[in-house]
């Protein structure tokens, strides 16, 4: 029963990282578009900045966390 235990909980950690490896993508992606966007637009907000600053800050988070969570796996 432990070992069942133990393998479901390795596979769903395992289904959780990649979650966040596809969130990661999918706030990366959105990030060079809204960088792109923001580059060729002629009126800049000043939300933009900081908006894209929350997005880099996210995903530093997720690479820290990745990198943390890969290092346990070995």
């Amino acid at each position: 029963m432990h070992e069942h235990q133990h393998n479901q909980r390795t596979a769903a950690a395992k289904a959780f990282i990649e979650s966040l490896d596809q969130l990661q993508n999918i706030l990366a992606q959105e990030s060079q578009t809204a960088e792109s966007e923001y580059q060729g637009s002629d009126v800049h907000s000043a939300e933009h900045p900081s908006d894209l600053k929350l997005l880099e800050d996210a995903a530093a988070d997720l690479d820290n966390f990745f990198g943390e969570q890969e290092s346990l796996e070995e």
